[in-house]
């Protein structure tokens, strides 16, 4: 019915306008008990939210029902934790958060190709900025439901003040966490990306873990990285997250990958590619293989193309312990949990796996060829 009767009337909306339409709405229906039984009913939750022991991951020590999380970007507000995780989402990752609010780039920003299947996006870390947020995730306090915290810096910090700007927020919001996240690879804010290279990541690690340990427990740190980067490059991470204790690495970002862009007609257009796209998915595939196989010891979360239960197996024996969804919630719409979690089930019955965590890295060395 979404594709049929629901995503045609979006598809009229502009993206970015649409987008703010849905999470509003999800946040409306997570106000009171009755209206989360509401969406339950409007999205099929008995059919497709998915409950199994045998989904269950530990991913650095969080327990989640199941491999399926949210990524940042999707709520940038903190304002929708309960409605996702209530339609199957095992966790939600809030941002990406800075430390003052800032308004992003100029609209529009967001782009949508292929009935919602493929986006383009340069939104520039629109953010309230870490008050609001902390403010607004005080609604989750007892909820038990994991919640990441993505980490940036604002526009205007130079790069030499970047580690204060991540560390700042880590520390402010360290209660409301239960991992952070170090995004310093969007396309979208100048000179971010050169942040991801080994010695300003190392700082930024460092500043980080530095602030939280004032606390006297890490929550555990993940660095995200982008897709054009090269293995080689992706080692220099696996040396910094080693050598700093962290827990893990999500890959990966959106693309910026000129070929991919310009097929979709965004040649001359500044921002990431995301989606389902075969090229992007297998670019995001290849470095979660390459870090499984690399630094095993690491966590890995996968994000990339990932909207149906074959394109989440394909990152898990690739080596993600995790799978994040993004622009699948528009491409799918928002039973896209349960169809995952759903088909993962059938998948594994299929092949006779008892638990999900049993294929992580099987396939690895098939997507490094």
């Amino acid at each position: 019915m979404y594709k049929e009767i629901i995503s045609p009337i979006l598809d009229r909306l502009p993206s970015e306008e649409m987008h703010i339409l849905v999470r509003d709405s999800l946040h409306l229906f997570e106000l009171t008990p009755p209206t989360l039984k509401l969406l339950e009913f409007i999205f099929a939750y008995r059919r497709t939210r998915v409950t199994s022991e045998r989904l269950k991951v530990n991913l650095a020590g969080i327990e989640l029902d199941n491999p399926v999380m949210v990524a940042a970007g999707w709520d940038k507000k903190g304002v929708t934790v309960k409605a996702l995780h209530r339609l199957g989402a095992s966790a939600v990752e809030v941002g990406t958060v800075l430390p003052k609010p800032q308004p992003g780039n100029p609209k529009p920003r967001q782009f949508v190709a292929q009935k919602g299947s493929v986006a383009l996006n340069r939104l520039g870390f629109n953010s309230p900025g870490e008050q609001i947020i902390w403010a607004n995730l005080q609604s989750y306090k007892d909820s038990h439901i994991p919640i990441g915290i993505s980490l940036g810096k604002n526009k205007d910090t130079k790069p030499k003040d970047a580690p204060l700007d991540h560390s700042l927020v880590a520390y402010n919001l360290y209660h409301e966490a239960d991992y952070f996240v170090i995004n310093v690879s969007s396309p979208n804010t100048p000179g971010l990306r050169e942040l991801q290279d080994k010695d300003p990541l190392a700082e930024i690690v460092t500043a980080v873990n530095g602030e939280v340990d004032q606390y006297k427990l890490r929550k555990p740190l993940f660095v995200k990285i982008a897709p054009d980067l090269t293995l080689e490059a992706v080692d220099d991470v696996i040396d910094v997250a080693i050598t700093h204790n962290l827990a893990g690495i999500i890959a990966a970002n959106t693309t910026i990958n000129q070929q991919l862009k310009t097929a979709y007609g965004w040649k001359d257009d500044m921002g990431g590619l995301s989606g389902d796209n075969e090229i992007f998915r297998r670019m995001s595939t290849r470095q979660v293989a390459h870090i499984r196989t690399t630094a095993p010891q690491l966590f890995v979360v996968g994000v990339g193309g990932v909207k149906d239960g074959l394109s989440a197996w394909e990152k898990i024996v690739a080596g993600a312990n995790a799978v994040q969804v993004m622009t699948a919630l528009r491409g799918e719409g928002l039973s896209v949990f349960g169809k995952i979690n759903l088909e993962l089930i059938n998948l594994m019955d299929q092949r006779g796996v008892k638990n999900i965590s049993d294929i992580v890295g099987q396939e690895a060395h098939k997507y490094l060829s």
